[in-house]
């Protein structure tokens, strides 16, 4: 909720400063990236409680009998896929921090690019994470434990 206000904040200073021909020269940046982590956390919560679209496409109108198998494979398949993301994304970190370049500057601080862009990696894995959990979840009620 705090990330969402502080967004919301930001987004309205710079509509209202802009109004008055000026800007804060880092706050776009500062959206992006916050908007970009707002996704990982909400993709992580669909993960957590099933409500990716893998899962709702197997689900819908499936036999009873079959949902179980249905759900071990989009959990297995969404984690497969995750997992591929994880690892470019981990590449793209790696780059970035061997690459460093000047994301913004204020009052004299300086944040590198890949700083922002651990936050790619972080949310991939707990992505993944919840879908690893979900799997095993599933295993269990289609063997019948």
């Amino acid at each position: 909720m705090a990330l969402l206000a502080v967004m919301v904040t930001l987004a309205f200073a710079q509509v209202v400063l802009r109004h008055f021909g000026m800007g804060l020269l880092w706050g776009e940046t500062v959206l992006k990236h916050l908007v970009l982590w707002t996704g990982f956390l909400g993709a992580a919560l669909a993960a957590a409680s099933e409500k990716h679209f893998a899962w709702e496409a197997a689900h819908v109108g499936a036999p009873e009998r079959w949902k179980p198998r249905l759900r071990l494979i989009a959990n297995l398949a969404g984690a497969a896929i995750t997992a591929i993301l994880l690892k470019a994304s981990w590449t793209y970190f790696i780059d970035e921090r061997d690459n460093p370049s000047e994301l913004l500057s204020v009052a004299g601080l300086t944040v590198q690019s890949w700083v922002a862009a651990a936050g790619i990696p972080a949310g991939f894995a707990l992505v993944l994470t919840h879908m690893l959990f979900k799997s095993a979840d599933a295993a269990a009620e289609a063997s019948g434990r």
